[in-house]
């Protein structure tokens, strides 16, 4: 270790001169070590600084300066938000260092100390909880619908014989194989049920990298940094602050403390909500990193991954662990499912506009028929009218757009133009008789809807579509969308379509109260399909649909 030091001495004296930080003085003390990262402790003049000399093989891998340029930018923007991390300093503009094909990260020195696993209190889970929801609130966003992606493991396959595993772990694999399957198969349905939704997260916030002063909380070792999905990020953190180690005969269990888990999802969803609140059913998520990293220790046990004898046992030691720490959350998967079913705090409908990008996005279809339809009076000064043949199309496009992007349906003119392209544009001949719109006193128009079909072509029914209800930002809360929206129905039912079908989503969830106040309800496949959506809607507006 002297060796190691006085090089390493020799280094960070360069380093340190190199970066403008002055003479080092005193020793140079390890903090830290290993096969990961080394960290120490560098006076210059009467000023500490933490200095990690980043692992030289790690820094051979290609991707490696790649990854670490990702988490600096990510880094930048907590600074720039003003959580609580500790990050690398910056000189001449660039955070890491290089002395001599050595790469560095200097760090002001941060006192206080790492919380053991096993004396986590819920105060400290629901302030950690709080920075996770401030990391994610920073950039949360919906995102396009992507495949789940894993891939089961064949765990019988490393029993075949010539494996080589040692009779323990081949034991406990064996005894565990049923378990393993169900849990890859509750990974495959808890993935397909993850919406899709993208944010700023650290993966690895775990205790051991929340360090403690004077009761405030510093995040450290930030290389994790990247985007993520925000509930199974939320979950797979909260679970690993809420377990306790306890020891009996000699063997590690872990014990879950539901207090834990539910104060640092008070913490999490005070800072951050995105109305999703059906993470019972995600829970077979905290079990795929676990099983991707039992088939790495179980390849690194019989040498596929290494030939380094080191590497083996800690292959086996890593498999034995993970084994039981999978069978672990197993046991406790009903008690953290009932926790998060029942005792999450409701969504507080106060937070979201009426079209609200921050929620969980899902698709909502209402359906009804058009026997009995309601009558509504506008307001003094507004009326109703459909577009004639004889107006012009420019305009009306233009005014639609308008009023869309008013009520934020689109984020841009641009978008607005691509979707009147992508549903009336060769269509646009249908419109005169569909279209509607109300206009203000002075001829304004100020809201629209439209009675057509699904341009797509699935659906077989026959049965009317009411598109792009919207009202104009400064006239939302005057009483319009209800008139606007019988007359459309009124035409569909004069256009011979005896039933309705109503295409939404939770991102306009004041508009779904209004479909369900006119006595619409859920398509029955679509109530399956998006069920956590609609366990949304039945917080954020007080409907019932859910049985």
């Amino acid at each position: 270790m002297a060796a190691i030091i006085q090089e390493e001495r020799e280094l960070i004296t360069k380093l340190m001169k190199q970066t403008d930080l002055g003479e080092i003085t005193g020793e140079i003390l390890p903090v830290s070590g290993g096969l990961m990262h080394r960290m120490y402790k560098v006076y210059a003049g009467q000023i500490p600084y933490a200095v990690k000399h980043l692992n030289p093989e790690i820094m051979k891998r290609p991707d490696a300066k790649g990854n670490f340029a990702a988490a600096e930018a990510f880094e930048k923007i907590l600074e720039e938000n003003g959580l609580p991390i500790v990050p690398a300093m910056s000189f001449a503009g660039e955070k890491m260092q290089e002395v001599e094909g050595n790469y560095f990260y200097i760090y002001r020195w941060q006192e206080g100390k790492i919380t053991d696993f096993d004396s986590i209190d819920t105060h400290q889970c629901r302030m950690v909880g709080r920075i996770l929801g401030q990391m994610h609130a920073i950039d949360s966003r919906n995102m396009p619908e992507e495949d789940f992606d894993f891939t089961p493991v064949d765990f019988a396959a490393f029993l075949e014989e010539g494996k080589n595993l040692p009779a323990k772990i081949a034991g406990m694999l064996r005894n565990q194989l049923d378990e393993l399957s169900d849990i890859q198969s509750s990974i495959l349905a808890a993935g397909n049920k993850l919406p899709s939704m993208r944010v700023i997260s650290d993966a690895d916030m775990d205790p051991k990298n929340v360090m403690w002063y004077e009761d405030k909380p510093s995040v450290i070792d930030l290389e994790c940094l990247d985007y993520a999905n925000p509930m199974r990020a939320v979950l797979e953190l909260g679970i690993q602050w809420a377990l306790r180690s306890v020891f009996k005969d000699g063997t590690s269990t872990h014990q879950f403390l539901r207090e834990n888990l539910l104060a640092f999802f008070e913490g999490y969803l005070e800072a951050y909500d995105n109305g999703y609140r059906s993470y019972d059913e995600l829970y077979g998520l905290v079990y795929q990193n676990w099983v991707e990293w039992l088939e790495y220790n179980l390849n690194r046990a019989i040498g596929v991954e290494t030939s380094s004898e080191e590497e083996i046992r800690l292959g086996e030691s890593e498999a034995a662990n993970t084994l039981l720490l999978i069978h672990d959350l197993a046991e406790i998967e009903p008690q953290v499912r009932d926790m998060l079913e029942k005792d999450l705090p409701p969504i507080d409908h106060r937070r979201f506009d009426t079209h609200d990008e921050k929620l969980c996005y899902y698709e909502i279809m209402f359906e009804g028929d058009l026997s009995s339809i309601p009558e509504y009076s506008l307001p003094e000064g507004y009326s109703i009218a459909a577009v004639s043949a004889d107006e012009n199309m420019e305009d009306i496009k233009k005014d639609w757009i308008g009023i869309e992007f008013s009520a934020k349906e689109f984020s841009s003119y641009e978008q607005g133009e691509a979707s009147w392209e992508k549903y009336y544009e060769g269509r646009q001949q249908m419109l005169p008789g569909r279209m509607f719109f109300v206009k203000d006193a002075a001829g304004k128009r100020v809201a629209t809807a439209t009675a057509f079909f699904d341009i797509y072509g699935r659906d077989q029914s026959d049965a009317g579509w009411l598109h792009w209800v919207a009202v104009q930002r400064q006239e939302q809360g005057k009483g319009l969308s209800k008139p606007l929206i019988c007359a459309v129905l009124q035409r569909m039912k004069e256009l011979g379509h005896t039933k309705v079908k109503i295409p939404t989503q939770t991102t306009t969830w004041l508009a779904c109260k209004v479909y369900y106040d006119l006595g619409f309800r859920p398509i029955p496949q679509n109530l399956e399909n998006s069920r956590a959506g609609w366990k949304m809607l039945e917080q954020l507006t007080g409907m019932h649909v859910l049985k």
